[in-house]
């Protein structure tokens, strides 16, 4: 148990950052961190910075490749080993007195509500009502004084049974909670972290792996190191990057597998955490939050993720983790402790000092036994007391202030203010995600690490690559475009200029247009399956979400374009449409739009509902409506007037009525001649002898000769009995083609307002 370090001292551990291969330095690279001479001003940030600058630009020339970092030894070095010297800590993450507490409905008996008389001995016995509770609601409190404090070097594990805080303190310190709810404060050096910076400088591995199932460990971490990494950073840089990265992660043999998901065979379970840590750790980041990295793992995967954080941790980056049960292995590789009861402290300090700690407390360790587990079965023993685990708390406390007073008689003389230590960091080769030359500790690191265009151009192809190994999403949803297509062809095969073809015209139009619509519910699941993915990498700043909505819409653009013609050239000649050429251009401009305003749709409401089956209902249903109102099967003079703003709203109703100015454009195109004025009424039945008669006799009524070629309905006519007068074909297309850029702003807004990814 060498290799386990008292908690008041600093440990050993490799001077080296993690990454030492791709900013490695001079010897003066330590000037930048070096304190002012005695009497003389304290160097700025921004002079600090620009030493570390020209000391990055002596080491790499213009153009010169970076050296790569040793691969297969760096997991196997010895702790214990000469070369690992000593070093001031320039990190210390403190929490002290964070609080949080939620409000909960109250269950409320019938009982409760009816008024009654009290005894004194009962209303002696009532509790008095929390501030902001009333009869329905109650206050939960999750995290209750919480303080402790975690040093780069080290890896702090929350551990506890399940439901007493873990996640949520991990939660709180990682700026996941919304402000206005956590009370306590966060500080890094002694200084307040502010959001934006906290974003930078730290990275947060969720408890679900949450990746692309088609794309190679190479590939997603080449992709993280894309988002992560400045451009600055030739692309050789960042493939050595990722390339060492892949050896510290014990991942060499696997680098080459894809993921894989339930019905794609790919990498392990230790494997998919492994690349879960390393996607956030790409730019090497001082602070590392993960929650329960080692969550449904066999004992030997999850030491090896623990070894690996372990080596995180050495090259100068704070670890803090969760833990449920960690085994004996594991217990040697952390540094801190901290043991939460249901919101509350109860124990927090070294592994080492467990056995002194419960021995004082009355409950003395076996010889040979887990010290996590015996401490993990007391703690639960006493909360089902009933006192519960206040007199541990209590005993936490007093144990507590009597270290920190002793430890309080010598002055921390490592510690450093943020800005310095950051600027440290940096000339060694961290925080990799660029650095400028300004004096403000939170603006010294971009917001982003690349501008907006090549955000999109790595997340257009990594969704391209993704897409491309998944040929049978598109082959299903083109194949269902063919067969619809294939039986409208057959159904309305070469259509007639008569009364009847006139409304069966009308009937194909109505269901080709809401076919289109109803085919794009497809795109609902893409981006519910991304959603977490999405959330996570934009938590920390990897990307801009408008480069998301940007680029998701431009790669479903060729998808589109090919159904569209399919559709289109599969139905338009068949069913004998007119216009020709021209004709057939338009019709296939307004396919095209109608399943890109349908895409933009479903993409809109997938960012709203977060569950697939109630999406699909709702889209099935909205889209219904909109067939409704559309004016195929009643005209929109004859829609009530407080229903006739769903009819403009509709997205059937523009590319329906511009097939159908498509088609009955034509004034000099007859529908309806002589005798055919009969069809469709009961007098179509009769002998054609009899309606020549009939017609005669209607001719000298109104005074006027009417044979048996006379055009009596235009196209233009049947444009006016369907009420499409208010606008041109040009106008239903350019409508249709706005409303799909409507729904990708709102796609956004939704993105913006609903991945906060904060509790309240």
């Amino acid at each position: 148990m060498s290799h386990i370090v008292a908690a008041n001292l600093p440990p050993a551990r490799d001077s080296r950052p993690f990454f030492t291969a791709t900013m490695e330095l001079p010897d003066r690279r330590h000037a930048a961190a070096a304190p002012a001479p005695a009497g003389g001003p304290s160097p700025t940030l921004a002079q600090l910075l620009k030493r570390v600058g020209d000391a990055r630009k002596e080491a790499t020339g213009d153009g010169g490749e970076t050296p790569v970092h040793p691969h297969q030894h760096a997991l196997d070095v010895d702790l214990s080993d000469a070369s690992f010297e000593p070093r001031s800590l320039p990190f210390v993450l403190q929490f002290n007195n964070l609080t949080y507490s939620i409000k909960v409905r109250r269950k409320v008996a019938l009982s409760s509500l009816l008024p009654r008389r009290r005894s004194r001995l009962s209303s002696a016995a009532v509790e008095e009502p929390v501030a902001g509770e009333n009869l329905f609601t109650q206050t939960k409190v999750l995290l209750n004084d919480i303080s402790g404090e975690a040093r780069d070097g080290e890896i702090l594990a929350v551990l506890g049974a399940s439901g007493s805080g873990k996640s949520t303190l991990v939660d709180a310190l990682a700026n996941r909670i919304a402000k206005g709810s956590l009370k306590g404060s966060v500080t890094l050096n002694g200084e307040p972290l502010e959001s934006r910076l906290l974003k930078v400088i730290s990275a947060y591995v969720m408890q679900d792996d949450l990746l692309f199932p088609m794309l190679t460990v190479e590939e997603t971490l080449m992709f993280a190191a894309e988002f992560r990494l400045p451009r600055t950073l030739s692309k050789s840089k960042k493939w050595m990057r990722v390339q060492a990265l892949i050896d510290q992660l014990g991942l060499r043999n696997a680098a080459k597998t894809v993921i894989g998901d339930e019905g794609h065979r790919g990498v392990s379970g230790g494997e998919r955490r492994r690349v879960s840590i390393g996607i956030d750790i790409i730019h090497d980041p001082i602070i590392l939050f993960l929650d329960e990295p080692t969550s449904g793992l066999d004992s030997t995967s999850a030491y090896m993720v623990v070894k690996v954080l372990q080596r995180i941790a050495q090259s100068g980056s704070i670890v803090v983790m969760t833990v449920h049960q960690p085994s004996y292995r594991i217990l040697g590789l952390l540094d801190r402790l901290l043991f939460l009861s249901r919101g509350q402290t109860v124990y927090s300090g070294s592994p080492t000092n467990l056995p002194l700690y419960f021995s004082e407390f009355g409950h003395p360790i076996p010889e040979n036994e887990n010290r996590t587990e015996f401490a993990l079965d007391l703690i639960r023993e006493l909360e089902g007391s009933p006192g519960g685990t206040r007199s541990l708390v209590e005993f936490n406390k007093s144990w507590q202030s009597m270290k920190h007073g002793s430890r309080n008689s010598e002055p921390d003389r490592n510690g450093l203010s943020l800005k310095e230590a950051i600027s440290a960091s940096i000339s060694r080769g961290k925080l990799v995600s660029g650095a400028t030359n300004d004096a403000s500790p939170t603006s010294m690191v971009p917001t982003f690490a690349n501008p907006f265009w090549i955000e999109m151009a790595v997340l257009s192809k990594r969704s391209i690559t993704n897409s491309r190994r998944m040929p049978e999403l598109f082959g299903i949803r083109l194949g269902a475009v063919l067969v619809t297509g294939f039986i409208l062809a057959t159904m309305f095969w070469q259509l007639d200029n008569s009364p009847k073809g006139v409304q069966e015209r009308l009937g194909f139009f109505a269901f080709a247009m809401s076919t289109t619509f109803y085919t794009c519910a497809d795109a609902l699941p893409v981006f519910l399956q991304e959603r977490y993915i999405f959330m996570r990498e934009t938590a920390y700043n990897a990307y801009r979400r408008w480069s998301y909505v940007l680029s998701h819409s431009l790669t479903a653009l060729p998808a589109l374009v090919f159904l569209s013609f399919a559709f289109s050239a599969t139905t338009f000649f068949a069913v004998g449409l007119d216009g020709g050429l021209s004709g057939f251009l338009f019709y296939f401009f307004i396919i095209f739009a109608s399943f890109w305003a349908g895409s933009s749709f479903v993409t809109f409401l997938s960012g709203v509902v977060p569950h697939v089956m109630l999406g699909y209902t709702i889209v099935v249903a909205i889209l219904a409506y909109f067939l409704l109102f559309s004016g195929f099967f009643i005209n929109r003079d004859r829609i009530p007037p407080y229903w006739i703003w769903f009819h403009y709203l509709s997205l059937v109703k523009y590319p329906y009525e511009g097939v159908l100015q498509n088609e009955f454009q034509d004034p000099a195109k007859c529908f309806v001649k002589g005798v055919q004025i009969f069809d469709n009424t009961p007098l179509g039945a009769v002998p054609e002898s009899v309606k020549l008669k009939l017609l005669s006799t209607i001719s000298n009524t109104l005074g006027m000769k009417i044979t048996a070629s006379t055009c009596l309905t235009t196209g233009t006519d049947i444009l006016q009995q369907q009420g499409v007068t208010d606008l041109s074909k040009w106008s239903c297309l350019w409508v249709t083609v706005a409303w799909g850029f409507l729904f990708r702003i709102l796609f956004y807004f939704s993105l913006l307002l609903g991945s906060k990814n904060k509790r309240r």
